[in-house]
């Protein structure tokens, strides 16, 4: 488990090096805050007040000693800690995550059963051209398909933004469409699999029913990558997966909030959402991997 905590915080601290070096070199905020009448002489002015005019090798190590205490800088967009922009954006993120993953759970884990156990069948064909769709169509299309159907013409969510309950519908349905053809596909392979093993003969040939033995068996045995695969397709929502959505549906998360600030070059807002989804990532790794043990005892979390 230490090892893993050592090797994300590298982890980390290379996307936070990436980052920076990449917003000191291609940005200019400074630019961005002054007036488009602004001198010459006040530009620089507002570059010395932000630090920029500093040589690079001393603002990172400004940067990274921020990092450490748990300043990050202020926000030139909103000129409050950067910290706070993104922790006021989390939970939003956070609501949309666990919904999304809930739905592609529900339907990729439900139907992969289905049409693993019994391969070959109606189920099955159709089950593998729906997960197809969902893998080949493009997240902010399907997305905005969604919001003319179901926002629009029918008028049963709203379009956009986080008013109410129903907001989340599209956002979660989304996300879970995309993330459940992958793990359907997964799924389905593995169960299809495990029923052509002897075992599952045998134990039919003793008088159990095909279903008593996939619910004993099948899924049994089938658990650990069951668990791996969703647990992945949530590491990846918080590796960027979910941010498109986020824009699609105006939804006030930090994929949101990271796209606005990147539009002023508020570096800093920037910089503090890759930290907190970086963590997110190796925080959902590590919780995977806790799980391991409690579907497999065999297995020993190192």
């Amino acid at each position: 488990m230490l090892g893993r905590l050592r090797d994300g915080a590298v982890v980390l601290l290379l996307v936070l090096a990436a980052v920076f070096v990449l917003s000191a070199i291609v940005g200019d905020p400074a630019g961005v805050m002054a007036p488009t009448d602004a001198s010459e002489e006040e530009i620089a002015r507002i570059a010395h007040q932000l630090g920029t005019d500093r040589p690079l090798l001393t603002q990172a190590g400004d940067y990274f000693g921020g990092v450490v205490t748990g300043d990050l800088g202020e926000s030139t967009w909103q000129n409050r800690p950067a910290l706070d922009v993104i922790a006021d954006a989390l939970p939003a993120t956070i609501r949309l995550t666990l919904a999304g993953i809930a739905v592609a759970a529900l339907l990729g884990v439900t139907f992969g059963v289905l049409a693993g156990a019994r391969p070959g069948s109606r189920l099955d064909r159709w089950a593998n051209v729906v997960a197809t769709v969902g893998l080949s169509v493009p997240t902010f299309w399907l997305g905005l398909l969604l919001i003319v159907v179901f926002a629009v013409q029918l008028r049963l969510v709203p379009t956009s933004g986080d008013t109410e309950w129903k907001s989340l519908i599209l956002p979660a349905a989304t996300v879970g469409f995309e993330h459940g053809g992958r793990i359907f596909q997964l799924v389905r392979s593995a169960v299809a699999e495990e029923v052509s093993k002897p075992y599952v003969l045998v134990a039919r040939s003793r008088g159990l029913s095909h279903r008593g033995v996939v619910g004993r068996h099948v899924l049994r045995n089938s658990g650990m990558l069951i668990l791996t695969t969703v647990g992945w397709e949530y590491v990846r929502l918080w590796g960027g997966a979910v941010f498109a959505v986020e824009v699609v549906f105006a939804w006030p998360g930090i994929g949101q909030t990271i796209i606005t600030a990147t539009d002023r070059q508020d570096f800093p807002v920037v910089q503090a959402g890759v930290i907190v989804a970086g963590a997110f990532v190796v925080l959902a790794n590590l919780a995977v991997d806790v799980l391991y043990r409690v579907v497999d005892r065999r297995v020993q979390v190192a």
